[in-house]
């Protein structure tokens, strides 16, 4: 039984998942697939890419397979009563961390760059309050602001490209290859982690109204987040060079090197604000997955009351996942990109073959021969 009667189209879920993806990664991906990949670090968002193909698989999988039910739901009937609460409790556990390192990145980030005189739980309470009232007012307010909000990210994103065209060093893109596939693979891993975040549709695809083929849609989300981050990954590197891994946010530092005459200048401020429009529709996905999720768990039908103590929740995470900013650094880190994945990919891939399994066997009589 879902606890949210509303409705979303395919087009407001793919503008969802879009910051959901990319609101954090275009900060930090460069960056860390600098560090391994080399020149070569725009290729490696393209290997990445691969686990994101394959959560939306999973995930169509398990809609086709249940209809109308959330990952959350169908684990029940797949993994039977005990089975199914325990993996649901796996994600209860996960979904609180997760939102919680989102909110505390979004904190350090404003509070070093723009304001940092503000306290940081009035950075990040102020950014939560805003987006637990979104995710109160139901499915479809989150996906009508998703897609007002991501229309101006966008907008923005270009604006940032366009302006840094003259500052470009395509020389960077040299040597290609220099240390063979290995590099790449391993620079791989960081995009993979984001990529896999891609398992919300195993949450939300039961909200959607069924008049187009979301399918469809959500290939092309794929293929324009894995553009969008390939297009920064080379932005960065022509830009910055060899010095790209020296920088926690290399994009904001690309944005600095804009000036036009004398009366366009600070353009970073540009960056910051694709951050903020990004980071309030990812936490408000992840808010809202968190508080149907915790009423699915539980067996209510009604996740609204649970929305403003389930975002304090998260943000006590977010103080208790780090103390500083070096911290928060250090968790998004290679091991925290395994751990990421094993709840995203691993896990819903053991319950989409699970769920395969038992479909064939019941498909499959006492003596053998197929129905």
């Amino acid at each position: 039984m879902l606890t949210d009667k509303g409705k979303i189209s395919s087009a407001q879920l793919a503008f969802m998942i879009f910051p959901a993806i990319l609101a954090t990664s275009i900060l930090s991906v460069p960056s860390m697939t600098m560090h391994f990949a080399g020149h070569d670090m725009w290729i490696s968002p393209l290997i990445g890419a691969v686990v994101g193909l394959a959560v939306i698989g999973i995930s169509f999988g398990l809609h086709r397979l249940y209809p109308g039910q959330t990952i959350m739901r169908s684990s029940t009937q797949i993994a039977g009563w005990w089975g199914g609460k325990a993996i649901g409790f796996i994600f209860l556990l996960y979904l609180p961390h997760l939102t919680g390192l989102i909110i505390r990145e979004y904190g350090e980030f404003i509070a070093s760059n723009a304001l940092p005189r503000t306290p940081l739980f009035v950075v990040m309470g102020t950014m939560v309050l805003v987006c637990a009232i979104n995710v109160r007012l139901g499915i479809e307010v989150v996906g009508r602001t998703s897609q007002v909000f991501v229309s101006i990210l966008v907008i923005l994103m270009c604006l940032i490209f366009i302006l840094l065209i003259g500052e470009l060093h395509l020389g960077e893109l040299l040597p290609f290859l220099e240390n063979g596939i290995v590099p790449i693979f391993k620079g791989a891993v960081a995009p993979a982690a984001w990529f896999s975040e891609y398992i919300v549709l195993a949450f939300l695809l039961p909200y959607l109204d069924g008049k187009k083929n979301p399918a469809r849609t959500m290939m092309f989300s794929l293929v324009l987040t894995t553009g969008a981050m390939i297009v920064t990954n080379l932005f960065c590197l022509f830009l910055l060079g060899d010095l790209t891994d020296s920088f926690a946010f290399p994009f904001m530092i690309a944005a600095r090197y804009i000036t036009i005459a004398d009366f366009l200048q600070h353009i970073e401020a540009v960056v910051i604000g694709i951050w903020i429009f990004g980071i309030f529709v990812k936490i408000s996905v992840f808010l809202y997955i968190f508080a149907t999720s915790t009423a699915e768990w539980f067996g209510l039908d009604n996740y609204k009351p649970l929305v403003f103590p389930l975002a304090f929740l998260c943000m006590v995470f977010a103080y208790w996942l780090a103390s500083d900013g070096l911290g928060v650094a250090g968790l998004v880190s290679a091991s925290a990109n395994v751990y990421t994945m094993s709840v995203l990919l691993v896990l819903p891939a053991m319950i989409y073959g699970l769920a395969l399994l038992k479909n064939m066997f019941k498909r499959t009589p006492k003596d053998g021969k197929k129905a």
